[in-house]
């Protein structure tokens, strides 16, 4: 499963399911989306968010990739990890399948940036 962001000027964005899930997570749990927006982006549908959304993410990733280390990733539960992932499907543990990387925060930092009119989740 994934998903693409794109602006109304043309930028891109693509995100697959398992960097996308703890992304809402932490932007949910840090308050920069509410729950029924996060909820509503972790499906396939077409959701829009604001130029002041793609700015306050933006904001929220500048300060928080200041504390995340190079190689770091989030895990599904907001735990912070610096130990590579070994991209193996655990089943018995789903929820070690999923992190948002370090340069997957910075790219969709970049891009929510470069999105003064918002950008639609599709």
């Amino acid at each position: 499963m994934s998903w693409d962001l794109e602006t109304p000027e043309g930028g891109r964005l693509g995100v697959n399911a398992w960097n996308w899930r703890p992304t809402l997570a932490l932007l949910e749990e840090a308050r920069v989306l509410d729950p029924e927006t996060a909820c509503l982006l972790g499906f396939n549908g077409c959701v829009e968010l604001t130029g002041a959304d793609a700015s306050r993410i933006a904001a929220f990733l500048d300060d928080y990739l200041g504390g995340l280390p190079e190689h770091g990733r989030v895990l599904l539960d907001g735990e912070v990890t610096e130990e590579p992932d070994d991209h193996r499907l655990h089943r018995d543990d789903p929820a070690l399948n999923y992190s948002a990387t370090a340069s997957w925060l910075r790219a969709l930092r970049d891009f929510c940036r470069a999105a003064p009119n918002g950008f639609t989740c599709t």
